[in-house]
């Protein structure tokens, strides 16, 4: 039964803890959204004032006046500290004026709490010895006491590393804290504040949290007790060392204060420190730090002004320092983009060739297909010539059988002159034929010979024996017997025109396969 007891008890306390980790990244959040509205809550703020000066001026009544001053030094009080003493000035005068020594000793006692805000502790000691040695009204003790109370907190932060000093003003606080404890109402929430302090000096920490739950329980978030107390909470955590809690109740006080339009504030800061040592979110932690130096300097609170100095430097510099690197990765990406795009040109401009390139094949398909057609035309114009002359050939021999003129027909078949007109038909027709469908034949061949033997073709369109030879080659006729079986010659004859021709060839042992690229598409 322990077992399970202590079970239990761990799992709560794991749970606490986590939902206390997931509040501060929640409460983060919602502290953003007050911060960006935080124009909207100062503008509340000062349409109350606003509307507090124009009563000021237009009341001539003494106590009035006094009352409306005083009631404005209040307002300025933790959000313009010089304009709250001007006003808190204002009243004394009002008191003087009208012999008010209560009034004028209520005055003085708010009057030295705005120059402990303004940092002129010497001034504000001055003022609250007088007071005390001329004797506190019953009235006033727990105005006294609280604003004596709120003096020495201000110069324990000031002494803070003063050891003696801090000792004496801490001493001091306590001290008027005891006294308002002995005279303000017990049940009242102020009374639980302190008590729930002394629970805190005395190390119950416990008791203290539960004492500081209860008033959060009882009291708005967008009031000053609020964020005093969820600073105070705050405190206790950061005792303890859990510093996660400590972070979710620094992130309330600030809200708070922020709606309460608090300038003098503390919390924003510690929570920017929080940030800064213990995650790795330095953009918020300075915007914090920065927020928390800009309500110091327009509340003028120099104390505030002191603390933050200590800690804005190494968040500045940390911010710096992740802006740099943001910046190194921008520009290293910037790098990798202009390289990308270096290849991505590259890449298209290698595309642009290779489709130019698909461009000039398709081209070379097209003549080379328009080159065979013209081929297969003239192959066809070739046999309905010899297919005509045939005819004509045997209606020739049939008319010379049929008169009996053997003889003549036997001298006509015999006859050299016959076969030369039929070969140099041939050759014709095969000339303008083959010079059609590769018209930079001759230019070509000549280009594969050694300048001083290059062949000169003495009639236009017409083939030497030794081109045609070649023709017949480049046309993938490779066989000599066949060549010499079309140009009437002895196969010894095509033989010796190739070894002629070859051995006159720049590059003997390629050319043949140098005749047959002529007028070949070209690969590259």
């Amino acid at each position: 039964m322990k077992r399970l007891t202590l079970l239990i008890a761990v799992v709560c306390l794991a749970a606490t803890l986590n939902s206390a980790e997931r509040l501060t990244k929640s409460d983060l959040a919602k502290l953003d959204l007050v911060l960006d509205s935080v124009q909207y809550y100062d503008a509340m703020k000062y349409r109350r004032i606003d509307s507090i000066k124009s009563e000021l001026q237009s009341s001539n009544v003494y106590t009035r006046r006094l009352a409306l001053s005083m009631e404005l030094g209040r307002e300025y009080e933790s959000f313009v500290a010089d304009s709250s003493l001007l006003y808190y000035d204002n009243a004394l005068e009002i008191s003087i004026l009208t012999k008010d020594s209560i009034q004028e000793k209520s005055v003085r006692i708010a009057r030295f709490k705005a120059l402990g805000v303004l940092g002129l502790y010497n001034e504000a000691i001055d003022e609250l010895e007088r007071l005390e040695e001329a004797g506190i009204d019953d009235a006033l003790a727990v105005q006294f006491y609280d604003t004596a109370r709120q003096l020495y907190y201000y110069l324990m932060g000031y002494a803070e590393n003063s050891g003696k000093y801090a000792i004496e003003y801490q001493t001091k606080n306590r001290y008027y804290r005891d006294k308002l404890l002995t005279i303000i109402d017990q049940r009242s929430l102020l009374h639980k504040l302190y008590e729930a302090e002394v629970m805190q000096d005395q190390g119950r920490i416990l008791t203290s949290r539960k004492m500081l739950l209860e008033i959060i329980g009882m009291v708005p978030e967008n009031s000053s007790m609020y964020a005093r107390v969820t600073s105070i909470l705050a405190s206790l955590a950061s005792i303890e060392g859990d510093t996660d809690e400590a972070a979710h109740y620094w992130a309330l006080s600030a809200a708070s204060d922020a709606r309460c339009s608090i300038k003098e504030n503390v919390s924003l800061q510690y929570l920017a420190q929080y940030l800064y040592n213990n995650t790795t979110d330095i953009r918020r932690a300075y915007k914090y730090i920065t927020v928390s130096m800009s309500d110091a300097n327009f509340c003028n609170a120099r104390l505030r002004n002191m603390q933050i100095a200590k800690s804005m430097p190494l968040i500045n510099k940390a911010y710096q320092d992740q802006i740099d690197m943001h910046n190194l990765w921008i520009l290293v990406a910037l790098g990798l983009v202009s390289v990308l795009s270096v290849v991505l040109i590259g890449l298209i401009v290698t595309a642009w060739k290779q489709n130019k390139k698909l461009r000039d094949v398709r081209q070379s398909l097209k003549h080379a297909n328009s080159v065979k057609d013209e081929f297969m035309g003239h192959f066809l114009d070739l046999c309905s010539i010899y297919m005509e002359r045939l005819d004509n050939f045997n209606r020739l021999v049939m008319r010379k059988v049929t008169a009996g003129q053997i003889d003549d027909l036997m001298k006509m078949t015999k006859s050299a002159k016959f076969a030369e007109e039929q070969n140099k038909l041939f050759y014709e027709n095969f000339d303008s034929a083959f010079l059609h469908i590769y018209p930079t034949f001759v230019e070509d061949v000549n280009a594969l010979l050694i300048p001083s033997e290059r062949i000169e073709v003495k009639e236009y369109g017409k083939l030497t024996m030794e081109l045609r030879i070649f023709a017949f080659l480049r046309m993938g006729i490779d066989d000599s017997n066949k060549i010499a079986s079309f140009l009437r010659f002895s196969v010894n004859t095509i033989y010796a025109y190739r070894n002629k021709l070859r051995n006159k060839a720049i590059n003997r042992a390629t050319f043949d396969k140098d005749i047959m690229s002529i007028g070949s598409i070209n690969d590259e």
